[in-house]
């Protein structure tokens, strides 16, 4: 079986990769999601949404690698408190990024690593953020966490659907978290689908991240368990959506900060 993967983060670029975006679910309250982040390039006079991050200490988020490819610090931005992309609410901080650190083993940089391995990154801001209901660190999920049909929660910014816009209200899905060994079945007709240890997946059918999701969080008891990386671009739930385990890179993550 062949079917496009995408890397969920590209919005405005025609790369064959994974892609990302919350596909039927519903809005955001403000504050929802205190970790959440817009991860911003500019073009010229203007910004525009790429990827979404979720802040782990005061002045480091964390996104996919996938999202940084061909992209320097100098032309990023990072907005947290965000809840509209085209109206203030008062809450935003925003900061100039001062320098990105992609995973050392990145697959994404290799030739063709199948699945899409170690799509992780920490970039370090310009300043530290102030905290408060709006603007929050994440707990990183602990090593050995598993999370096995639970609901978890997707958030972004992404499409909101695999052929429609973006969105501009920050949305959320409630979504079970699927075993690896489901996941790998679920996608084991599909070219460079392939599911590694360093994975965890969610999957109901019609929910999906999609492009512009990239780099999000995935949320599971409390824990960030998981950064948008990849899925099918047509983002319409038939195959699992497939995200970086944080847990697995716990040491990497932690030793960042």
């Amino acid at each position: 079986m062949i079917a496009k993967l995408l890397l969920l983060a590209l919005v405005g670029y025609a790369y064959a990769a994974p892609e990302s975006r919350i596909v039927n679910g519903e809005p955001a309250e403000q504050g929802a999601h205190p970790h959440q982040a817009t991860l911003q390039m500019r073009s010229g006079f203007y910004w525009y949404h790429i990827c979404g991050a979720s802040l782990i200490a005061p002045n480091k988020v964390l996104t996919a690698a996938h999202c940084l490819d061909g992209v320097s610090a100098s032309s990023l931005r990072v907005g947290l408190g965000w809840h509209m992309l085209t109206e203030a609410s008062g809450w935003e901080q925003t900061f100039s990024v001062a320098s990105i650190n992609v995973h050392r083993v990145n697959g994404m940089r290799n030739a063709n690593g199948n699945g899409y391995p170690n799509d992780i990154a920490v970039l370090t801001l310009s300043g530290s953020a102030t905290l408060n209901n709006n603007v929050n660190v994440a707990r990183i999920a602990p090593p050995g966490s598993s999370f096995a049909q639970e609901t978890c929660l997707i958030s972004g910014w992404g499409k909101l659907s695999g052929s429609g816009s973006s969105a501009i209200t920050l949305k959320q899905a409630h979504i079970t978290k699927i075993t690896n060994q489901q996941c790998s079945y679920l996608w084991s007709a599909v070219r460079g689908a392939a599911i590694l240890d360093t994975h965890i997946c969610v999957y109901e059918q019609t929910k999906s991240s999609c492009s512009g999701d990239s780099g999000g969080p995935l949320v599971c008891n409390g824990y960030l368990a998981g950064v948008t990386s990849w899925g099918v671009s047509t983002c319409d739930g038939t195959f699992p959506s497939v995200y970086v385990r944080t847990s697995e890179f716990y040491d990497w993550i932690t030793s960042q900060l």
